[in-house]
């Protein structure tokens, strides 16, 4: 054993022998100390947790249920929106070499709604 061990050692005794000659009063509140201690550092219900778990779970619902609404919304008008732009070009009398080439098309119509 090295030096603290025995140190350690020999501290754990010396208390071990003043315990037993402690007051009957002393070791009675210091029993009724570590009680107290022991039910505070009891687990608490699950029920303590229920507003706490309520409270999260209208949380998410709430937060859920406007982002899909949003989302929903945004869909919607971005469909509708490319139905009238395939409408307007298949009424419209311009050559169909400009109708195949899709991406020029759509680049031209956002270069016009940006320059006005």
């Amino acid at each position: 054993m090295n030096k603290p061990e025995k140190f350690e050692v020999k501290v754990k005794s010396l208390l071990d022998e003043e315990l037993d000659d402690l007051d009957p009063a002393i070791t009675r509140r210091l029993q009724q100390a570590r009680y107290a201690a022991m039910e505070k550092a009891k687990p608490r219900s699950i029920w303590a947790f229920y507003p706490q778990a309520i409270s999260a779970v209208l949380a998410v619902i709430i937060i859920s249920a406007s982002l899909y609404f949003n989302y929903d919304s945004n869909v919607l008008n971005n469909t509708e929106l490319a139905m009238e732009t395939d409408i307007e070009m298949l009424t419209a009398n311009e050559s169909l070499d400009l109708i195949e080439d899709f991406e020029f098309m759509q680049w031209l119509a956002e270069s016009e709604e940006y320059a006005g």
